[in-house]
């Protein structure tokens, strides 16, 4: 009768101590639920690495643990605190926003135009072929053709001059086979130098027509 009764206790305690590990909560839950709150704030567009090494450090340790791994328990620890840190840093990066790629910019060298006009001379023909060829080359990029002038004179003339001045580099490369439909033209006048308006020099390197790609 004891003997039956002390295997009914032993029972007893293996079903509650069951109960007990089930009620658990893993080691892993604050890494999956920063994981998880990271991938919200959009870490994996905006900080994939660090989002790809939580997640990867996270399945190691979940491996281990899963596995009854030999290793001691600080390097489990470890893992799990290097994925739980990985996943806190792409989730504060992420938070902070994704910047954007700063755009790839061509500058068109050699591309002139008639004095206050947007009528392109014939030494610019060179220039703008190369150009052709290089969008034909890339058939899948969108292009902005960006016009800029130096600080002479007034500052709306100067935009509308832009504006024209890139409409003309526009056509010209329709007219020579790019699609309109991959182009879009922008005058921004004296408003982006990047040089001294107060040299020749500087005057002349703001004097210039680029493509944007988009």
């Amino acid at each position: 009768m004891k003997r039956i009764v002390l295997l009914a206790a032993c029972a007893s305690i293996t079903a509650c101590s069951g109960h007990i590990a089930s009620t658990q909560v893993s080691p892993l839950d604050d890494v999956r639920a920063m994981i998880q709150k990271a991938k919200d704030a959009g870490a994996e567009k905006c900080a994939p690495a660090l989002q790809a090494k939580a997640v990867a450090g996270m399945y190691h340790a979940a491996h281990e643990l899963d596995e009854g791994s030999a290793n001691p328990a600080s390097e489990n620890d470890d893992l799990i605190s290097s994925a739980l840190s990985n996943a806190k840093k792409a989730y504060a990066k992420a938070k902070k926003g994704c910047k954007k790629p700063a755009p790839e910019v061509i500058t068109l060298e050699g591309v002139f135009f008639e004095t206050n006009k947007a009528d392109l001379t014939a030494s610019s023909t060179a220039t703008l072929d190369r150009a052709v060829k290089t969008l034909q080359k890339r058939p899948n990029i969108n292009v902005e053709v960006a016009a800029h002038t130096d600080s002479r004179g007034k500052a709306s003339y100067n935009l509308d001059l832009s504006n024209r001045r890139a409409a003309s580099v526009m056509d010209y490369l329709v007219a020579h086979g790019v699609a309109a439909s991959r182009l879009s033209s922008k005058g921004y006048g004296e408003t982006q130098p990047r040089a001294d308006n107060a040299t020749v020099q500087g005057r002349a390197k703001n004097r210039r027509v680029e493509l944007r790609i988009k």
